[in-house]
């Protein structure tokens, strides 16, 4: 494979046009980068692909979450790659596309006004109905449109992009509106309804009319041998009505009801679903890379990856929720996939379970609004999160709790991971937030080892571990009185985000969730106002004093934040409070429900890879919480 961390001597990384491949002819319909906001996320629960609010996708990787992006222009509005389907762009006649979720799941339509009348979009991917079609290789994004109340001229535009965008594809005609080509082994098919051609370097396009009432339809299929292509409006409509229903049995596993937030919990809900990698069952934490933090600077990462910090909320979301399915999956996967570095943890683990991820620079892209370098793989892998002990015995807690059962060998396994907390839990780590070396004694960590025991103790309890608990209940007993004396700052009146340390980390709020401490111990409503204080805007907070990881720039503040600050003031009683901070923390989703990891109040920009699911699990959770606070 091409080497991608460096530009080829007649590839070099610059993020102007191949004279030989002008811009994209409707690229006069848009300037420049979009907003991360204006993005929505379509899914098959093996890969993802976002689609812009102007008819564009611009983001779609395959066959699975991690392979090489087939359309990029989300990192590189030049050279990245798009497939745009829609009302010819006028750059002098902007319009503003209405667009909605279908009720039951990640189906979206798009109305673009027309001189006219307007046109109508349905885009989709569709979703395997079984473990053995998840398993099958087919991967298709299905694009229907409409012309509606009077005729409308229609263009489509394929500029796919290989090798994170290094080089362009070479077309082979299939048949009229069917074409197809080669994407790093692969097979990706090509149908349409109205003729394609090529034109310039490495793109397709096409124009037709529509009359009022009449349809049109492209498919792309990334594929092997052919298995999964959807060709012909016949074949559309019925992935169509599939994929409807598909959604429909999943949704249908939950009860929603009547109750305080349902809708933005039923589209959180949808967006987590949509990280499940089926065939295995993984959860990635999001599915795309490079989306900065920064507007311009380095926090450029690649979080198509599954984190074992997220293992716990993530799992708690589909339990609470009664999406058994997912639930049972994606805790076989946590450990399948941890069995490899047991008794020892990894930080982060591919869909496949390989905690060997190496990390690289890319120099074939500009980074999204020129935010580089884009970061190919994760450094965190290699960073010890003392944390990730905490998340995955309390998850193996919850499962069991909720009716799971450990399979032999399993119990022994979360066993010896209590035995690496015990040996390990007074040594600095790099923390949930990946903070660069020198290592600290992170509070939450250490909050979460006596999680990782107080669950493992639960699990022995209930008899389904078979172990003596003498050093685990003493080491417990130490890491709680740690935490007391030692991660209090007199002087600021609150725990810190590291013992013996002056700055706050708002992921302190968590242990009252975790259990180490009650939420209206007064120690902790000091921290929580200290927190609001020192890390807060309105309701929005940010991870960390910033000046703490060394990094250049002001990031944004985390979504997930916002709502643990939520699920603290549920559990400390203060009902009304919580309310309204979920309420306000609504407000910085998408017109969709959507949200990235991170938000600037001051734009209401979306910051950081979209969607993310930690920010999710963290609406999930504090909306459950309140819930069933007020049920009672």
């Amino acid at each position: 494979m091409t080497d991608l961390t460096r530009p080829s001597a007649d590839r070099s990384a610059k993020t102007t046009p191949d004279p030989d491949s002008p811009p994209l002819r409707f690229l006069e319909g848009r300037r420049g980068y979009l907003p991360i906001g204006d993005y929505a996320v379509i899914g098959d629960t093996r890969t993802a692909a976002l689609v812009a609010r102007d008819g564009a996708i611009d983001w779609l990787c395959g066959p699975d979450f991690d392979g090489d992006p087939v359309f990029g222009r989300l990192l590189d509005q030049f050279r990245g790659g798009t497939f745009y389907l829609g009302p010819v762009p006028d750059a002098d006649r902007p319009t503003t596309p209405e667009r909605a979720y279908e009720d039951y799941g990640p189906i979206l339509t798009t109305t673009h006004p027309t001189e006219a009348g307007q046109l109508k979009v349905t885009d989709f991917m569709n979703l395997p109905d079984s473990l053995e079609e998840a398993a099958s290789f087919g991967r298709s994004v299905v694009r229907l449109i409409e012309a509606q109340e009077g005729d409308a001229e229609v263009e489509i535009c394929i500029a796919p992009r290989c090798d994170y965008a290094l080089n362009t594809p070479n077309f082979i005609r299939r048949g009229p509106g069917s074409w197809q080509f080669t994407q790093d082994g692969d097979i990706v098919l090509i149908d349409s309804s109205i003729e394609l051609e090529i034109e310039g370097s490495g793109r397709l396009n096409g124009r037709g009319t529509l009359a009022a009432g009449e349809e049109g339809y492209v498919t792309l299929t990334i594929t092997q041998g052919g298995h999964g292509h959807v060709g012909g409006m016949d074949a559309a409509h019925k992935t169509l009505a599939a994929t409807r229903e598909a959604w429909r049995k999943r949704q249908s596993k939950t009860d929603f009801g009547d109750g305080p937030f349902s809708g933005a919990l039923k589209r959180s809900l949808m967006a987590l679903q949509l990280l499940v990698h089926a065939p295995t069952g993984a959860v990635i934490a999001a599915p795309t890379m490079g989306l900065p933090e920064v507007i311009g600077g380095i926090r450029n990462y690649d979080y198509r990856y599954c984190w074992l910090r997220d293992a716990y909320f993530v799992l708690h979301a589909f339990l609470d929720q009664g999406l058994t399915g997912e639930a049972d999956a994606f805790f076989r996967w946590l450990m399948a996939a941890t069995r490899e570095t047991a008794p020892e943890l990894g930080t982060l683990y591919t869909v496949q379970g390989d905690s060997d991820v190496s990390l690289h620079k890319l120099q074939t892209v500009e980074g999204y609004r020129r935010s580089a370098p884009v970061q190919f793989g994760n450094g965190a892998a290699t960073q010890l999160q003392l944390d990730a002990y905490g998340s995955m015995i309390m998850a193996a807690r919850a499962y069991v709790e909720a009716g799971g059962e450990l399979h032999p060998g399993e119990g022994i396994r979360l066993a010896n991971f209590a035995d690496v907390v015990v040996s390990q839990w007074t040594r600095p780590d790099n923390g949930i937030w990946e903070m660069p070396d020198p290592r600290r004694h992170h509070t939450y960590s250490k909050a979460m080892c006596w999680g990782a025991l107080n669950a493992v103790i639960a699990l022995v309890e209930r008899g389904v571990i078979d172990a003596d608990t003498k050093l685990w209940k003493a080491e417990r007993a130490a890491i709680k009185a740690l935490i007391r004396e030692e991660a209090w700052n007199e002087e600021i009146g609150a725990f810190t985000g590291a013992i013996g340390e002056d700055w706050l980390d708002a992921s302190v709020l968590l242990m009252p969730r975790i259990g180490v401490i009650a939420a209206d111990d007064p120690k902790m409503a000091a921290t929580y106002t200290a927190i609001r204080e020192r890390l807060g805007t309105g309701v929005h907070l940010r991870r960390y004093d910033l000046r703490e990881d060394g990094l250049p720039g002001v990031e944004g503040y985390f979504n997930a934040c916002g709502f643990w600050a939520a699920d603290y003031l549920v559990r400390a009683g203060r009902l009304d409070d919580a309310k309204t901070q979920i309420e306000w923390m609504l407000k910085a989703t998408t017109d969709l429900g959507l949200m990235s990891e991170e938000h600037d109040p001051e734009t209401g920009a979306q910051l950081g890879n979209f969607p993310q699911g930690l920010s999710h699990a963290g609406m999930i959770a504090a909306i459950t919480a309140y819930r069933s606070a007020v049920k009672g």
